[in-house]
């Protein structure tokens, strides 16, 4: 897992790791939300990314459809945008780093989504403004890839955390068959703050008890 050490990399102020509009049950403000208007804004003349034709698998277009059900009547006719993205959960945001699953158009044709290319590559990554930067100083690929173990990581401490359930024996990353230590799921914290602003971390790192709390951990079997 990547350092959450300090990287001296500029940056604009932060508010982007869904600091400013939160939401319960896991709904969070976007991380991706103005990479994706800018590539709907090219590609279908229009900033609303969730209706602009992006070539989203079935799990993203159920995602934000899902997202849509839960909006009243009024909310969908007054600032949709802002509504539906807050609706949308952490996990959305996380799969779009993913590689993109299928895409059925019409029964029986199916094709895959391409991430990497469709969105990543056309503006996705510029959503970590420091992140090249970053993977430098720590001697790392600026991938998706990369974003995705730290992005990841973060989503399993937090749903860890949200279900009250134990952290003493490590944090189980979905469909890996392992775990990862507090300290390290806490690293990739500070790391993600990192690749989406210097300043945030710079912030986290001032104001976060993390540290003291790792320092009085509890060990398993304690």
């Amino acid at each position: 897992m990547p350092s959450a050490r300090a990287v001296p990399v500029g940056s604009r102020h932060g508010q982007r790791l869904y600091g400013r509009h939160r939401h319960p049950r896991g709904r969070s403000a976007q991380p991706h939300g103005p990479a994706l208007s800018l590539l709907a804004l090219e590609q279908n003349g229009t900033e609303d990314w969730y209706m602009a034709g992006l070539q989203f698998d079935d799990r993203t277009q159920y995602q934000i459809r899902e997202a849509w059900n839960h909006l009243t009547p009024h909310q969908r006719k007054n600032h949709t945008h802002g509504h539906l993205i807050a609706s949308l959960t952490f996990g959305f945001w996380r799969n779009l780093l993913e590689d993109g699953g299928t895409i059925h158009t019409k029964w029986p044709d199916q094709r895959r989504a391409d991430y990497e290319n469709d969105l990543w590559r056309k503006g996705l990554d510029k959503t970590f403004s420091n992140g090249r930067q970053y993977a430098r100083a720590v001697e790392e690929r600026w991938t998706r890839k990369y974003a995705l173990d730290i992005v990841k990581t973060v989503h399993a401490l937090r749903n860890r955390v949200a279900h009250h359930e134990p952290l003493v024996n490590g944090i189980p990353l979905p469909g890996e068959n392992r775990r990862i230590a507090l300290e390290n799921a806490t690293q990739a914290c500070f790391a993600l703050a990192m690749i989406l602003d210097r300043d945030l971390h710079a912030w986290l790192m001032d104001n976060s008890k993390m540290k003291l709390v790792l320092e009085h951990e509890l060990k398993p079997n304690e």
